[in-house]
């Protein structure tokens, strides 16, 4: 198993593996089906991406993801991994291509949304390519006990077994004992291999915070840690934009990101927040998956989110580095009401869904624009998109360049009944939120319980409940003071030279663009202010940089040193 080693150093520039990615690789190369279960940053999509290169054939990775698999691909590409991906967003033509470029195996990873499965004709063209593995990422989607229940995923294990049972792997970052009963189950999953790595995040302190004024916290807290990444979560794009704006007005560095901004928006401010030109960002739950971003220090949730899972799969994007990190979540007993408003209007009456079936289907192959069907409605937007999402999640619709076409006369089934049964699922999993809220027992406890983790602790001293052993601010009090104590004794002016930190952020940008890895895995900009403060003459000086190590030295001390004397020489 030397070849997943040199695989990992060789393509992705890592030298050791996180906790089970080994183990999860290695069952998967010995050909067993395999189910992975790591927390938010655990490595997940190394597991499929290293076999995969090392399988003959075309490995196919089911994603529901579809604005995040050009991104996944791009980033393959760059690697010299060859990989494409298929979903709504491909033409028919293209579609065509890439399948027969799939025959002629030109792909090592295929991409592929899971509505995609609903076509016989689409598994059939796929049964002739040389599919030995096939990964199924979020998979806690194929159970209505899961948070974000997908029917199209129920059409995998069909596809499956059409194109002569290769190799299955699921992954996961949220699945409590009933989801992997229901993923072995439904994708048929022989004598399956689990690795579950503990929900515990050690180095993340979880607060929740009764706040009326949450813009006044949120300003404070972003005021109080300039230097530092922050995601703000909120439960709708209105509160985005409302929030966004508040910061701005005040000189915040700030990005939002939300569903109805356009890809190129989207775009511009993902990259912003990565490459460190902005430190926060405002955001819905669209914003984070698939986001490579080390260094977030805290995350605040503005709005309670509507489970557990999505909680702290969000909150699980901070210190993923392995760093200290805040999360934060602002609760009040409005957001209860904001929730159950949300969840109602994602369930809506089959009455509507099936007169908009109907509408769409009497335009045949003309189509609808979806703004004309929305606005054609005098009830919510939000309603009817509800409605218009319950026909494409199970494949009665289409939607293509803005319009809604039906492509086939399947009778229409979808009941009432079908659609109330998640909804109550939703409901109870809220019913837990609130209570994570208003816990008396330690969070982290609570959260570890929730995934069916005993914990082997009564108090953390590291959540609001439990108290804090150190607070964040006697925290920083002692950093400063080291700081200084540093300072002094090196002849520093005693605070960040702000010149010299622009100039070792374009240092790092360049060489994470030369390398082709992501930007926080060389230092975090906390690093990088205190090494511009200290401002280090040799390497000995170096290593008394916080999170500073003997290797870190050995790969970047002469560059780091050499863009520290330029910049004196220069002043």
């Amino acid at each position: 198993m030397n070849d997943i080693k040199r695989i990992l150093k060789s393509y992705f520039g890592y030298d050791d593996f996180l906790p089970g990615q080994r183990e999860a690789m290695e069952s998967i190369l010995e050909g067993n089906d395999t189910m992975a279960i790591f927390p938010t940053g655990g490595g997940k999509s190394l597991c499929y991406q290293v076999p995969a290169i090392l399988f003959e054939g075309t490995t196919i990775v089911i994603s529901p993801l579809i604005s995040l698999m050009k991104d996944q691909v791009d980033e393959l590409v760059e690697r010299g991994i060859p990989a494409t991906y298929i979903s709504s967003a491909v033409p028919d033509s293209e579609i065509d291509r890439r399948i027969g470029q799939m025959k002629n195996n030109r792909y090592k990873i295929v991409y592929i949304a899971p509505e995609r499965f609903f076509s016989d004709e689409f598994i059939d063209a796929l049964s002739h390519i040389n599919i030995p593995f096939v990964a199924i990422d979020e998979a806690h989607c194929i159970s209505q006990w899961g948070h974000n229940f997908r029917p199209a995923y129920l059409k995998i294990r069909k596809f499956v077994e059409h194109i002569g049972d290769p190799i299955l792997a699921a992954f996961t970052a949220t699945a409590n004992s009933k989801v992997q009963e229901d993923i072995v189950s439904l994708l048929n999953m022989k004598d399956c291999k689990i690795y579950i790595n503990s929900f515990d995040r050690p180095n993340l302190q979880f607060r929740v915070e009764n706040r009326i004024n949450k813009k006044g916290y949120v300003l404070r807290y972003i005021r109080s840690h300039p230097e530092r990444s922050g995601i703000i979560y909120t439960g709708t794009r209105k509160n985005v934009e409302e929030l966004f704006v508040f910061l701005k007005d005040r000189d915040i560095k700030v990005g939002m990101y939300h569903g109805g901004l356009s890809n190129t928006t989207r775009n511009n401010m993902q990259e912003a927040f990565i490459s460190g030109d902005i430190n926060v960002m405002v955001a819905t739950n669209a914003f984070g998956m698939g986001i490579n971003k080390g260094d977030v220090r805290y995350v605040i949730h503005y709005n309670m989110p509507k489970s557990v899972e999505d909680y702290y799969q969000e909150a699980g994007r901070a210190g993923r580095d392995g760093r200290q990190a805040q999360c934060i979540l602002l609760y009040s007993e409005e957001d209860m009401s904001l929730n159950k408003y949300i969840i109602s209007a994602n369930y809506p009456s089959i009455k509507l869904v099936k007169a908009i079936h109907n509408r769409i289907h009497a335009r045949g192959k003309d189509g609808i624009h979806i703004d004309t069907l929305i606005n054609s409605y005098s009830i919510s937007r939000y309603t009817v998109e509800s409605a218009i999402r319950k026909l494409v999640e199970h494949n009665y619709i289409q939607i293509r360049g803005g319009f809604a076409y039906i492509d086939s006369d399947r009778p229409f089934e979808l009941t009432q009944q079908s659609i109330d049964s998640h909804k109550l699922v939703e409901l109870d999993k809220l019913d837990k939120m609130q209570e994570y809220c208003e816990s008396k027992e330690c969070l982290r406890r609570y959260i570890l319980k929730y995934f069916n983790e005993e914990p082997n602790f009564e108090i953390c001293y590291n959540c609001s409940v439990c108290g804090i052993g150190i607070t964040e601010k006697e925290n920083e009090k002692i950093d400063k003071f080291l700081d200084n104590l540093f300072s002094n004794d090196e002849q520093s002016n005693g605070g960040a030279d702000k010149a010299l930190l622009n100039k070792l952020k374009l240092w790092r940008k360049d060489l994470a663009k030369k390398s082709g890895k992501p930007v926080q895995i060389f230092f975090d900009d906390k690093m990088l202010m205190d090494i511009a403060t200290l401002k280090p003459m040799n390497k000995n000086q170096l290593l008394r940089v916080d999170g500073f190590t003997d290797k870190d030295i050995e790969y970047y001390g002469d560059a780091i040193l050499q863009e520290i004397h330029r910049h004196i020489k220069e002043g």
